[in-house]
Formats: C-alpha cells, sequence, structure tokens
C-alpha cells in the first residue's frame, strides 16, 4: 500500500496539505438525511483531488448541521482510481416538541408550547411554530432553508404575533415603582442567508412591525397622564458569526462570536430605538473527559434614550441572568457576563445527566442614566448557582435545564430558571 494511504488510514489528521484524488464520497448511517443534500454541502467531490485538511472540515460542519449528532470517517484505497471516502453518519431525531412551563410577571401560570422540525425533507430545513401564554396569548410561525439556492445561499421567512406584559419604570432611580403595559410586537421578517466559508456566516433580515404599549390599569386606581406609545417601523438587521468549535454530543470546545446590527426606520419621541448593536462571545473548552468550562460575554447598546422609560433593552431571566426574574430592568445599553462549570455526572447510551455551578453578572444603563451608570450599585446584579441538565445525545438541542440562581449583590431576589435546550 502506498505511503500516503497508510498516512491517511492511521494518522490522517497529521496530513497538512498532501493531496489525493476522491474516487467516491459514500455516506453509512443515513436514515432520514438526503445523501444528495450532504453531497452538495461536502467540499469533497468525487473525481477531484483532495486532502486531509477538507476532510476534517466536512465532517466538522457536517457536526454542526440540526440533524447531525455526530460523523466520522473511513478511507479505503482503491488503486490507480484514488480513495473511497466515507462518511459515519449518526443522526439526531429532528422532530422536536418543546414545552416551558413558569410563572408569569403578574404571577400567573404561563406556559409555551412548540413544535419544530430541524432536518425537514432531510436537508436541513427547519420549520415550525409556537404558542404561548404569559399573561397574553402570542404565536408565532418559522421557515428556514439556510441552502435553498446554493450550498452556500439559503433563504428564511418568519411571522410572530407576541404581547407580553412589561414593566416600565418612569422613576430611572428606581425599579420599585413600575407601572405594567402590554408590550405587542408583530410582523414579517425575510432573512437572507450566506455562509462565506467553514468559519464564517451572514445574515441579511427585513422585518416589518407593529409595536404599541398599553396600559394595564391597576383595580379601583384611574391611571393619569400614562402614555401608550405605538409605530409601524421597518427593521433592517445584519450580522456576522465567526464559530470555530468542535462539538462532540454534550461536550463543546473552542470560540463563537456572533456581532449583530438593526436599524430602524423611523422613531417618535418615546419609541427612539434607532439602532441596536450586540455582539456576543462565546469560549468553551474541555476540562478532562467530563468537565466543561462554559463562558459568554453579551454587549448590547442601542443609541441613548432621552425624556423617555421606554428603553428597548431588558434584564430577564432567560436572556442574561439566571435568577433575576422576568423583565426585572430595562434601559439602552446592557453588559453580562455569564460563566459555569459543565459536568458529566452519568452517561449511558444516549442519555446523559449533567450537573453545573454557574456565575452570572450583568449591568444596565438606563434611560436618561450615562453609559458609565451601567455597573452602578442600583443596577449592578450578580447571582450565582446549581442547576441539572437532562440531555438526550441523539434527539437535537434536547436538553431539560433547570438553574437556581442566587443573588449576591441584594437588590433583587433568588429563583428557578427552566427551560429546553443549553442556556447558551
Amino acid at each position: 500500500m502506498p505511503i500516503i494511504a497508510l498516512l491517511i488510514l492511521f494518522n490522517f489528521q497529521g496530513i497538512s496539505q498532501a493531496k489525493f484524488k476522491v474516487e467516491s464520497l459514500n455516506f453509512d448511517g443515513l436514515k432520514k438525511t438526503k445523501a444528495s443534500f450532504l453531497t452538495r454541502i461536502a467540499k469533497v467531490k468525487a473525481g477531484k483531488e483532495t486532502d486531509s485538511i477538507i476532510v476534517i472540515t466536512d465532517i466538522e460542519r457536517l457536526k454542526r448541521l440540526d440533524g447531525i449528532a455526530f460523523a466520522d470517517y473511513k478511507v479505503e484505497h482503491k488503486g490507480d482510481a484514488g480513495y473511497k471516502i466515507t462518511y459515519i453518519i449518526k443522526e439526531n431525531f429532528s422532530i422536536i416538541p418543546g414545552i416551558r412551563i413558569g410563572q408569569a410577571a403578574d404571577d400567573s401560570f404561563s406556559y409555551r408550547f412548540s413544535v419544530f422540525e430541524f432536518n425537514g425533507l432531510g436537508r436541513n430545513i427547519i420549520f415550525g411554530s409556537f404558542f404561548k401564554k404569559e399573561v397574553f396569548n402570542a404565536f408565532g410561525v418559522f421557515l428556514e432553508h439556510p441552502y435553498l439556492f446554493t450550498n452556500k445561499l439559503g433563504l428564511g421567512v418568519n411571522y410572530m404575533d407576541d404581547s407580553t406584559q412589561q414593566p416600565i419604570f418612569f422613576d430611572p432611580n428606581t425599579i420599585d415603582n413600575d407601572t405594567d403595559y402590554v408590550f405587542t410586537n408583530k410582523g414579517f421578517e425575510t432573512i437572507l442567508f450566506y455562509e462565506l466559508n467553514f468559519n464564517n456566516r451572514f445574515e441579511f433580515g427585513l422585518r416589518t412591525s407593529e409595536e404599541s404599549y398599553v396600559l394595564i390599569p391597576e383595580d379601583d386606581i384611574e391611571p393619569i397622564n400614562k402614555v401608550e406609545p405605538s409605530i409601524k417601523k421597518t427593521a433592517f438587521r445584519g450580522s456576522h458569526e465567526y464559530v470555530n468549535i468542535d462539538i462532540k454530543y454534550q461536550n463543546v470546545s473552542g470560540f463563537r462570536n456572533l456581532f449583530e446590527t438593526t436599524v430602524f426606520s423611523n422613531s417618535n419621541t418615546l419609541l427612539q430605538t434607532d439602532f441596536i448593536i450586540n455582539n456576543t462571545t462565546q469560549y468553551f473548552k474541555r476540562i478532562g473527559s467530563k468537565g466543561n468550562f462554559a463562558s459568554q460575554l453579551q454587549l448590547q447598546f442601542s443609541n441613548p434614550i432621552e425624556n423617555s422609560a421606554f428603553a428597548p433593552l431588558v434584564i430577564d431571566n432567560q436572556l442574561n441572568t439566571r435568577g433575576v426574574g422576568n423583565i426585572t430592568d430595562r434601559g439602552s445599553a446592557i453588559v453580562a457576563l455569564n460563566s459555569e462549570y459543565r459536568y458529566t455526572l452519568l452517561e449511558k447510551g444516549w442519555f446523559v445527566l449533567q450537573g453545573n455551578g454557574f456565575l452570572d453578572v450583568s449591568g444596565v444603563q438606563r434611560p436618561d442614566a450615562d453609559l458609565e451608570d451601567v455597573f452602578s450599585q442600583n443596577t449592578t446584579r450578580i447571582y450565582s448557582g446549581l442547576g441539572v441538565r437532562f440531555i438526550h445525545k441523539y434527539i437535537f438541542n434536547a436538553v431539560l435545564r433547570f438553574d437556581y440562581g442566587i443573588n449576591v449583590t441584594g437588590n433583587g431576589t433568588n429563583g428557578f430558571v427552566f427551560g429546553i435546550g443549553q442556556y447558551f
């Protein structure tokens, strides 16, 4: 057998750029996913020359697909014809029902039901819908085909009609005297997906929406001079995602960064949001065979809000600070750092039981405050806690999580956080 064949078979990752001809590209283990789809997005092509770097990159790309739990490869020498490459696939179960229950802002029972297909037609098409009751009813429908036009270019559309009870803090120096509003946001969005290369992806979105705040009067109290702003606007959104991570079931290592800018077409004297900039940086590191360190830094910024309490960014359980509760503060700038250590307590077949300890820190710039007040005494929140994860390795994003956050700073309450999917 030629030396290159031995190198490929026994030390494939050690080859840097040694070229060899591909006799055929095959897939083993497919049940739902279409081989034609994987052939389309794979960089290795039958009849062409390739190298080990491209093969390994293909494997990592396949592992990132929602319909695939894990991927590996094998190489066989076929004489003068070249090498037969087989990608060994272990698929996810990709039709995922979801349920989230909890306590709403008015202390009533809240829930969210959803069902999504993450590998539609065996081509990584995502479609689904949700229905939510969190004081008020809300629903949304989604359809995304990231590779509709080419192996780099795709399209998505969605519609959401979402109504939530939200507190507005008219006094910037306290969050005790808030006024409750029904915030409604409904509209369509069209998204263009573009994958530049293995590490870099772009999205360009256009959303037309109607937003309104309607006062919820307190019992037997007549509202005095409380405004109810509304607006119709168009949002232009662009994002860049850099991904350099390795996924092995519940374990993740590497680096990811998402930068997103949204520009709005118009504003008024109360709803003054002209732009929102968001940058989220994530870092993961394996520690031994069972440990996994994870960290996330979120930086959110909008234009300064003047003489208005209707700021667009919020501090919330599910968004940035575990244990803090549903929408406990809002402003025009937010800094949030999440860090946690995950440890696999039990792994047997498809099931994983994982424990985690976490520390979340956040600060917010309230309306009419200065940027340096993000981490003032009244706006800094530090929550530490423990959590548990019940994970199905072969069902996409099937992570049932419970966290309990304890307030460290003394300006908030303790609380549970329950959800489907990893927190980040």
